[in-house]
This record gives structure tokens, C-alpha cells and sequence, in this order.
């Protein structure tokens, strides 16, 4: 049987936020090595799982390493991305040899010694398996690449879809490209294109223009069977790096002008759909009453500035404010805020409270709020996500930790205080707390597109909000130092496919 070797590191950093991501935030979140990470993610529905899935139906020999993933977040601080790349690299030596690698990357990390880590994982691991070896790598399409990267795997995969429903169907993806090289039927040829391209990431809901189209044109060429993989990478706009933007990698078996000319194609679809746009952003009173004004609920407001999926505290409280002001009745808005949260657990269920609640963390998301309030129910903040496949089960399995949870009322508004910051990627999460989602009015989502798979369903409308945040939509407020220039929208920059 085939000796597999499987592992990854999966961090989208936002090199603007002020908190550092450390070890304990992999911890936190899902952090195993050798045999724990198949006990931890065989049967998730995230990449790795995947892979997993795929390898362990073709009866292969597995031989896991290390697996770490943290919620988005500031820069990884370089001893966190060592000690998991250590523990990689020591036991892919004691597995060799090898017939072939398995990683999960996302494309987007940044950590305090390294603009480029992918690469240089990559680079690390071809020292030890040598250049013979197949390797093939699983990407979040909101990953910056660059040409080592392209270069240094055999194959690489990348997520069609935005919100992210595919990473486990892309695992399988992954270990069935795995297998042909196995039997030597294809040999990879890829091409490479950077168009000069900043999306922000309310930008790249791949059911929206402009990605939309690339992705049409993208399944056509996949009916061609000489091709083996397309990537179309939005980039991560907060990563300050000399390879930030969108990016498009086509592989082909043995036909490297195929590619060329298909990847150029694929970039000149991208390029020209550059003016695609950004939706309508309200400032958050004038959002709260066009939801109050609309029939039926919930009206989503979208607090994308302050999108936990891209990096940020998960703590802006302007869209409460505004909920306050206007009397709402059944709003409800998620903050992480531990401070809030362990004095709601001080004074105990059904007591009265004064607190200031968010605007805890940066100078970014606004001013805390002044609320008085009953807490209505604490928990653990433990809950199982109701959709098998969702943006946070992609990286971290079905199990949610929010940590030390408030329900807080203050008047018609609830207010969820977690321990931990939490993407709004599955109505359980409101639900684990002790609120009814479909029974609300308006409920904010911290999040740009992702929260799409589980919020819409239930949504009698969607209105985006102009908030302050580290994940704005404005993308000329940050302090850019290494991104490549010009680059559209910041500058005039011209692209010729």
C-alpha cells in the first residue's frame, strides 16, 4: 500500500490587527499531531477530513504529522509557525521513505519572521521528501500565492466556492489527483497569473460578480480532460505581502501552452470585471431603521468592517449602539468580550446589570457601549454546527468553543457576550446561547460573505453597514508596506493578459 504522509498549518492573517496569534490560539482551536489528527478530523467535514476520507477508501497507509489551525487573526508570531512546522518536518523524516504528501495550507499566512510562509513549508518539506515525491495542497481561495509556491507543489487545489461549502469535497479532490500521480498517469504542467488586483473580501463571494464569471469560464475548461486542476484565488486584501491580490493557476497533464493560454484567458475574464460593484453600505442608524421598516424578519445587517473571518476582535459594537437608539425590539448582535462575559457569570442568571459592553480591543471598531441589561442564560458556549458543510467546519470540525457565554437583554436587544471571538458561520451559534434566529427582527453578522450559507435561508432582507473595522471595504485606510504597486482599486494600473 501507498505511504501518505498528511498535515497542514491554516491561518488567514490580518497583518493590520494589533494582537499576535499565538500557539495557544492553535491550541485553542485545533491544534494535533500524529495519530490525533485523524482521530480529531476523520469525519469532519473540513479539508484534511477530505483527504482523510480519500485516502483511507483507497486503502492507503496514512501517516499523519501535525495539524494546526487558528481563527483568523494578527500576525502568527514565528515561534507558533515553528514549533507546528518543526513537528511536521521531524516526523515526515521518521515516515520516509514516502510515496507521496498531503498538505492543508490556506495561502494567507503571515507571521512575524515570514511574508511568505507557504513557500517556505513547502520548501522545507521538499528538503526532506526531495523533488520525486508527489505532493499535492489543498488552498483556501482566499490565499496570496506566490510563484515558489506554485512551483514547489505538484498539483494544487484551491475551494470553488465563497462561502466555503467545498473544502471537503476539494480534500477528496485532492487525494484522487494524489492517486493519479501514483500510477504515473499524469505529469503536472502548471501556469501562473497576478493580475495587479485588490478585492476586498466583501468582493469575493464567488456567486457575485466579479468572480461569478471566472468560475464559469473556469467549468468549461474543466470539461477539457487534459486539464487537472484550476485555482481562482480572490487573495486575502489585510495580508501586507509582495504577493497579495487575486491570482490564477491553471495544471494540465503534460500541456504547458494549454495552461498558458487558459490561465491568461482566466485573468483577462478577472481583469475585466474589475469594476464590479462593492454593495450599498449604510451608516448603522440609517441600516437599523430601513430593518425596522421592512416587514417581517430577520433583516441581516452585515457588520463586514468587523468581519471575525478576516481577522478582526469580533468586538465593534456601533451596529448596538444604533439598535439601542432606535428602541428595536428582537435584535440580536454576538460580542466577544470576556470581560462582559465572566461579569454576567460574577452576578449570576437573572441579575441586573450595568456594564460597558465591546470597543475593548483596538483603536479600529469604535467606542464600548454603556448597557444595563438582565442576563437571561450563561453557558459554555460549546454547540455542534447544524450545517454539515460550513466556513468554520472547513478548518476545524463540527465542534464550536465560544468559551464563557451571556445571554445579556438590554430592552428589546440581545446581546450574546462569548469568551472567544466566533465567525457567524452556523445559526447554532445563536442557538447554543438561547436565542431563536427566525425569531428575531434584524440580527448582526460579523462577516463579509460567509455568513451567506446559514443566514440567508432564514433572511427576509440583507443591508450592509458602513462601520468602522480592520476588515473595511475601503481598502486605501491601511498603512500598505509591502503590496506590490500599482494595484487596482488603490492606483491606475493597466494588465495586459
Amino acid at each position: 500500500m501507498p505511504r501518505i504522509a498528511l498535515g497542514g498549518i491554516i491561518h488567514e492573517t490580518h497583518s493590520f490587527a494589533g494582537t499576535p496569534t499565538t500557539l495557544a490560539d492553535f491550541q485553542t482551536q485545533s491544534l494535533h499531531y500524529g495519530d490525533e489528527v485523524l482521530r480529531a478530523m476523520a469525519g469532519t467535514r473540513s479539508a484534511i477530513g477530505g483527504m482523510i476520507e480519500g485516502a483511507e477508501a483507497r486503502r492507503w497507509t496514512l501517516l499523519p504529522t501535525a495539524y494546526g489551525a487558528a481563527i483568523p487573526g494578527g500576525l502568527v508570531a514565528e515561534d507558533a509557525y515553528q514549533a507546528i512546522l518543526q513537528e511536521i518536518l521531524r516526523r515526515l523524516a521518521k515516515a520516509m521513505p514516502l510515496d507521496g504528501v498531503l498538505l492543508a495550507l490556506h495561502g494567507a499566512m503571515v507571521t512575524t519572521g515570514q511574508l511568505d510562509p507557504e513557500s517556505d513549508i513547502l520548501a522545507q518539506v521538499r528538503r526532506v521528501i526531495g523533488l520525486d515525491t508527489p505532493l499535492v495542497v489543498e488552498l483556501d481561495m482566499h490565499g496570496n500565492l506566490s510563484p515558489a509556491t506554485v512551483e514547489l507543489a505538484d498539483v494544487l487545489v484551491a475551494f470553488d466556492t465563497n462561502p466555503h461549502i467545498d473544502p471537503h469535497a476539494k480534500g477528496l479532490e485532492a487525494a484522487a489527483i494524489m492517486n493519479r500521480l501514483l500510477r504515473r498517469e499524469i505529469k503536472p504542467t502548471a501556469a501562473y497569473a497576478h493580475p495587479p488586483l485588490l478585492l476586498a473580501p466583501q468582493a469575493t463571494g464567488t456567486a457575485d460578480l466579479p468572480l461569478r464569471r471566472v468560475h464559469e469560464r473556469a467549468g468549461e475548461m474543466k470539461a477539457n480532460a487534459e486539464v487537472i486542476s484550476i485555482c481562482v484565488m480572490a487573495g486575502f486584501a489585510y495580508a501586507d505581502t509582495p504577493f497579495t491580490g487575486a491570482s490564477l493557476v491553471v495544471t494540465t497533464n503534460d500541456n504547458p501552452g494549454l495552461a498558458q493560454r487558459y490561465v491568461q484567458e482566466l485573468a483577462g475574464i478577472l481583469w475585466q470585471q474589475r469594476e464590479a460593484v462593492l454593495p450599498q453600505f449604510l451608516p448603522p442608524e440609517e441600516a437599523v431603521a430601513q430593518a425596522l421598516a421592512q416587514p417581517g424578519g430577520p433583516v441581516i445587517l452585515v457588520d463586514s468592517a468587523d468581519n471575525i473571518g478576516g481577522g478582526t476582535p469580533g468586538d465593534g459594537a456601533e451596529a448596538l449602539r444604533a439598535m439601542l437608539a432606535l428602541g428595536v425590539e428582537e435584535g440580536t448582535i454576538v460580542l466577544a468580550d470576556p470581560e462582559a462575559a465572566a461579569a454576567c457569570w460574577a452576578a449570576g442568571e437573572g441579575a441586573k446589570v450595568t456594564l460597558a459592553v465591546g470597543g475593548k480591543t483596538d483603536r479600529w471598531h469604535g467606542a464600548p457601549v454603556i448597557v444595563t441589561g438582565t442576563v437571561q442564560a450563561l453557558s459554555d458556549g460549546v454547540f455542534q454546527c447544524e450545517l454539515p458543510d460550513n466556513h468554520f467546519a472547513a478548518f476545524f470540525g463540527q465542534t464550536i468553543h465560544m468559551g464563557r457565554t451571556a445571554w445579556l437583554r438590554a430592552g428589546g436587544v440581545n446581546i450574546i457576550l462569548t469568551e472567544r471571538k466566533i465567525p457567524p458561520f452556523d445559526l447554532a451559534q445563536l442557538r447554543g446561547a438561547g436565542v431563536s434566529p427566525e425569531g428575531q427582527k434584524m440580527i448582526v453578522v460579523k462577516s463579509a460573505v460567509a455568513y451567506r450559507a446559514a443566514y440567508l435561508p432564514i433572511a427576509a432582507g440583507v443591508i450592509e453597514l458602513d462601520t468602522p473595522g480592520l476588515c473595511s471595504a475601503n481598502l486605501s485606510r491601511f498603512p500598505y508596506r509591502h503590496l506590490p504597486r500599482p494595484i487596482f482599486p488603490l492606483d491606475e494600473a493597466r494588465f495586459v493578459p
